[in-house]
């Protein structure tokens, strides 16, 4: 077989020769990085006839200059934290986590944030993360400007906001995208400002979106991509057509998660510091949520299948607003799981609700993936993927690889698997596993 003619190899040995490649890769990553700090420490770049070390690394191996200031960045900074440095040329952590670690640490908490980077997948270590204090970092500066082109009447704006500010901004987007699923000009600004006002725009969004099957529009997260200019020009209406009120929409509140152990975040702007939050959130329409030790816990048990506005606000706060599959970014097209099905008996309360994209919902309805409340402790929810890999949440808190659980990791005893997965389940199921021994051997 040639060197780049994989279509031989069976699922299991594909799968199998990715993780082992990727694993192969980190660690001559990681040896590469630390030798360009080492080529840096020894100022060996002029003897090779180049200025600096990143003009060497530009000339002699093809990287970009952004590319070659950051792996010299990461390589010094890599000096100060051996632990880190150590698990990255074994192969154990990612350059993704290593460059994510290196915003917060510091020589007190390294090896703590090491356990947490070998215990979670990226994006739960980014939660995990977020609101930490980021040693050396910079306040971001918040700008805004606007030309006007004397040729073309029109105008051009740049700017950089802040992560506090960015979501605001994000929020008003996404209200512009909502509100002008209907003519804002119709809508009765003081009715929508009352104490009922939320439930009001409810009814009329609903009245108004687009049918489900069309993938183009979801009430959670930023607006899509393609559609960031209608949004734009959505919330210039919005303005223009309610200049005094202020109108809500669902999904669109920014959210200030606050922690007993004294975080503050924002959902999807991990960058920001729990100071500067603190300072800055104390004015304009945001929501608070404190999260104790279990995460958030409301029980609003309800005798239909649908969930309330208030259920999607507590689940979107304690998943931080995102799909709760482990390692799922997606923050988009949100849809809420019963964990034990509906159909079977399952409740609408909190304890049986998880938020997932609507792809993972599809993998989970299919059978690819499983997720169940464990039987002996349910305060453990267990993940499971394809072919034994699994995680586990304790009270609703970020999902762990199953490495990390030390004795409560998931033994597969009992719960459903993964389709193809039923030789995991460790059951005796001999027919004759409970016969009364002196049937076989006798009472003397």
């Amino acid at each position: 077989m040639k060197a780049t003619d994989f279509t031989g190899l069976n699922d299991q040995t594909l799968t199998d020769t990715i993780a082992s490649t990727h694993r192969s890769l980190t660690i001559h990553k990681a040896r590469f990085i630390l030798m360009i700090a080492e080529f840096h420490l020894r100022n060996l770049a002029r003897k090779r006839g180049a200025p600096s070390t990143q003009v060497w690394l530009m000339r002699a191996h093809d990287l970009s200059r952004r590319t070659a200031y950051e792996y010299l960045h990461v390589g010094e900074k890599l000096a100060e934290f051996p632990l880190v440095a150590e698990a990255f040329v074994a192969g154990d952590l990612t350059y993704s986590k290593v460059r994510l670690l290196l915003r917060y640490l510091t020589h007190d908490n390294e090896p703590e944030l090491v356990d947490l980077a070998l215990a979670m997948c990226l994006s739960e270590l980014e939660q995990q993360l977020a609101g930490r204090d980021r040693p050396g970092r910079k306040k971001p500066r918040n700008s805004f400007r606007v030309v006007e082109d004397e040729d073309t009447g029109g105008i051009r704006f740049w700017g950089t906001l802040g992560p506090e500010h960015a979501a605001e901004f994000q929020a008003a987007l996404k209200v512009a995208e909502l509100a002008s699923l209907r003519d804002t000009a119709e809508l009765d600004a003081d009715a929508l400002a009352g104490p009922e006002g939320s439930k009001e725009l409810d009814k009329l969004i609903e009245q108004a979106q687009k049918p489900a099957e069309d993938t183009s529009l979801t009430r959670f997260g930023s607006p899509m991509f393609g559609g960031m200019l209608s949004a734009f020009l959505g919330m210039i209406n919005v303005v223009r057509s309610h200049p005094t009120s202020r109108l809500r929409a669902p999904g669109a509140q920014v959210n200030v998660l606050m922690t007993l152990d004294q975080r503050a975040y924002i959902p999807e702007r991990h960058g920001g510091q729990t100071g500067d939050l603190l300072r800055s959130v104390l004015n304009g329409d945001v929501r608070y949520h404190l999260l104790d030790k279990k995460g958030l816990h409301l029980k609003l048990t309800r005798a239909a299948r649908t969930i309330s506005p208030s259920q999607e606000k507590a689940l979107l706060a304690l998943w931080s607003h995102r799909c709760a599959t482990p390692g799922c970014p997606h923050t988009r097209f949100l849809q809420f799981h019963h964990i034990l099905e509906w159909v079977n008996g399952g409740e609408t309360n909190l304890d049986n609700l998880i938020p997932l994209c609507s792809a993972c919902h599809a993998l989970v309805t299919s059978g690819d993936i499983t997720i169940f409340i464990d039987e002996i402790d349910a305060t453990f929810l267990r993940f499971r993927m394809p072919d034994g890999e699994a995680y586990t949440s304790h009270r609703r808190q970020l999902p762990v690889k199953n490495a990390a659980m030390g004795q409560h990791a998931d033994a597969y005893l009992s719960g459903p698997v993964p389709r193809g997965d039923e030789d995991l389940l460790q059951v005796w199921d001999s027919p004759d596993s409970f016969t009364d021994p002196d049937d076989d051997f006798g009472t003397g």
